[in-house]
């Protein structure tokens, strides 16, 4: 969305907190990846919550989220997104990681961040 790697998954996220929807086993962490994303687009996650929640449809998310991001910045943060690697995490983020995505305990190959959610979209618990 607009550019930026994350913001749909982060909005379904938000969405499946929502009364009626379903998380599953994925939360949306305070140190988490999604909240890294909303905090360097310099947004303030409760807000960004309310918006989803309120929005009838995406272009809402969409239009309130041009008005306070500038898509110029996708593809530094994307790169940034891109450079994620679990051994360069310090030792309790790195725990972190692991216990969050139980994934990567039947894919311990697995090192770029982005790799680790796309292989947690077809894993199930």
């Amino acid at each position: 969305m607009l550019g930026f790697y994350l913001l749909p998954r982060t909005i379904d996220k938000l969405r499946a907190e929502l009364p009626g929807g379903s998380i599953g086993p994925y939360l949306n962490h305070d140190a988490g990846f999604s909240a890294f994303v909303v905090k360097r687009l310099g947004l303030d996650m409760t807000a960004f919550r309310e918006t989803v929640a309120k929005a009838k449809d995406e272009r809402e998310i969409e239009t309130w989220l041009a008005e306070r991001i500038d898509p110029a910045a996708a593809p530094a943060l994307n790169a940034k997104l891109e450079s994620f690697v679990v051994e360069r995490m310090s030792p309790e983020d790195q725990m972190l990681v692991r216990e969050r995505h139980p994934v990567m305990a039947q894919r311990p190959e697995l090192s770029k961040i982005l790799d680790i959610l796309d292989a947690d979209d077809g894993y199930a618990v």
